[in-house]
């Protein structure tokens, strides 16, 4: 029994998410080709080869040499903190924000690790977090909300961007603005060994990489991609399958099926229907809250008479609880990894980050509804 509780504690969250996937499951119209559609393969197995690339990365020592690079272009920790967190924002708009968070996530804990700094891994880690979530939100591409409603309402890119530009611009001033109270004590990189340099595995993962990020921009088939990155893995290092976080997959998964799951009961439609017209914004940043922002479009596009609003509201609706945008869960995995990790204590200070930004983006838009 004590074995059981152990190691119930120690899944709370993977529990909690089996837990209510399946009761929902038990619902009138669920059904398992709903629960099948409602699962986004596409991300999982995207996300299973990034990890099992990004983990081949670790071994062969290319995450020490990039974050040691890095070292040329900061001079104190507040410029490396913010070195961190710009580049999630601006990677983000261009291969998502999941992808962003899983490559830049753990080389920000490694270099603070490394330079002594663990007190800076909470901040740090929620302000990329969102600024992975904030710098996706200005491109199609950038995070699956924005794909779906690019899609369902026809938008051209120059009007899309006109509509997240402006709050984009916002939250890079308040990324800037928060990265201001970091203290800017010199740097002292503590001497590590140095991994041997491995040139035909090297070459072979970053090839591997650039055909994950292909697959992001949907420039090849994911389901393809996948093949190859399998059947190379296999290859080149077989080992690294076992670096895939297989747990947080599984969050995924049960976390997919139990909004799939949710969506499907006619009282949460019809307050849907009720409520989401002429108060699209904050409908749905509401309504991303509880059960993240992805589904949340896809329950309210059918709804919504201003698609702009909606747009603005769900991409801001990614910030405040940890599941308002799944990438954020991400980032607490990672977290979580880390010796003397406090998770209770990093969703605090991660919420109080996401709410700050909430109580000035929302004023903003209430202020400047047809810009912000």
């Amino acid at each position: 029994m004590k074995q059981l509780l152990s190691y119930f504690k120690k899944n709370l969250d993977l529990n909690i998410a089996l837990i209510l996937a399946v009761v929902s499951s038990f619902g009138p119209n669920v059904s398992l080709e709903r629960i099948e559609e409602g699962l986004n393969l596409r991300i999982l197995v995207l996300l299973f080869c990034l990890m099992i690339v990004v983990a081949g990365f670790r071994k062969l020592g290319v995450l020490d040499y990039l974050y040691k690079k890095c070292f040329k272009f900061v001079y104190d920790a507040r410029s490396l903190s913010r070195l961190f967190v710009f580049v999630c924002f601006f990677f983000s708009m261009a291969v998502t924000n999941d992808v962003a968070l899983i490559i830049f996530v753990p080389l920000a804990i490694k270099a603070l690790q490394d330079l002594g700094r663990d007190d800076l891994i909470i901040p740090v880690v929620s302000l990329q977090t969102i600024a992975a979530n904030a710098g996706s939100m200005l491109t199609p591409v950038g995070n699956p909300q924005n794909l779906f409603i690019y899609s369902f309402y026809h938008y051209d890119l120059l009007e899309f961007v006109r509509v997240t530009g402006p709050v984009f611009t916002v939250c890079a001033v308040l990324l800037y603005i928060f990265t201001v109270f970091i203290d800017k004590s010199p740097l002292t990189l503590k001497e590590q060994l140095t991994t041997p340099f491995k040139p035909f595995r090297t070459v072979a993962f970053i090839m591997l990489f650039i055909l994950c990020l292909m697959a992001v921009l949907r420039i090849i088939d994911v389901y393809s991609m996948a093949w190859i990155v399998i059947c190379s893995v296999a290859v080149v290092d077989r080992k690294m399958f076992r670096q895939a976080d297989y747990k947080l997959l599984l969050l995924f998964v049960f976390l997919f099926v139990f909004v799939s799951n949710i969506c499907t009961y006619a009282m949460v439609a019809d307050v849907a229907h009720h409520f989401v017209k002429n108060y699209e914004y904050f409908v749905s940043l509401c309504l991303s809250q509880i059960i993240s922002n992805v589904p949340a479009t896809v329950m309210l596009a059918e709804f919504a008479m201003d698609s702009d609003s909606l747009l603005k509201g769900v991409n801001v609706g990614g910030m405040g609880t940890c599941v308002a945008s799944m990438a954020s869960l991400i980032s607490l995995k990672a977290y979580m990894k880390v010796d003397g990790s406090r998770p209770l204590y990093y969703l605090r200070k991660f919420t109080k980050y996401n709410i700050k930004f909430l109580f000035v983006l929302v004023p903003i838009h209430i202020l400047f509804p047809s810009i912000f």
